[in-house]
């Protein structure tokens, strides 16, 4: 039996990585075999795809920025995604292609049409679920910074993180049954509890 590939989204500061650890633990309890992964950065070409992405030093166009996520996306698919699910095995992604709307098409302004038309010639899978976590972007902006130093999409400026925030609930309401969003602007447990309740309805369909 083919695997259930799930993803997570959101913006920068949302609490995506968190909540990984909590869907690990369900799929645990449901004996189910999974992997965790993420975008950019965990196929064969990962590392040094995602130093490119995320480096403050580099200074690229949006387009080469398209380009070099669909890049690592397919790698990501073709070396680990697509052979564990084949396996049987659960796949469970921080980020995968709504993200590349949402930053490259919401926050970049780029054309969807080239984004789909990229998703289709590369033959990129629907996931099964997605979460979106969802919360203002001061707030999220505010605990990226607490978390760590700042990347080159948490440097970008509100405006930036607002089209992204936009775009990515213009997606969910298009595609309600397979994007779930979560309130990530409550409190850990509650968080924890949306997430749980998704999941669990997720596994009795």
């Amino acid at each position: 039996m083919k695997g259930k590939f799930i993803t997570l989204e959101g913006i920068e500061g949302s609490g995506k990585s968190t909540s990984l650890k909590d869907i690990a633990n369900i799929l645990d309890q449901k004996s189910i075999d999974y992997i965790v992964t993420k975008e950019p950065g965990s196929g064969s070409l990962g590392k040094d795809l995602r130093s490119l992405l995320l480096s403050n030093d580099n200074k690229i166009s949006g387009e080469v920025e398209l380009l070099l996520m669909m890049a690592d996306r397919k790698n990501h698919l073709d070396s680990l995604v697509i052979p564990n699910l084949s396996n049987g095995n659960w796949v469970l992604s921080d980020r995968y292609l709504d993200s590349t709307y949402a930053y490259q098409g919401g926050g970049r302004k780029m054309d969807f049409a080239l984004i789909d038309e990229l998703s289709t010639s590369l033959n990129l899978p629907t996931p099964d679920l997605t979460i979106l976590f969802d919360l203002p972007v001061e707030i999220a902006l505010e605990r990226a910074k607490r978390r760590a130093n700042l990347d080159r999409f948490e440097r970008e400026p509100l405006d930036f993180h607002n089209r992204i925030r936009n775009i990515y609930k213009s997606r969910a309401e298009e595609d309600p049954k397979r994007i779930k969003i979560v309130d990530s602007s409550l409190s850990f447990q509650e968080v924890k509890d949306q997430v749980e309740y998704i999941v669990s309805q997720f596994l009795n369909d």
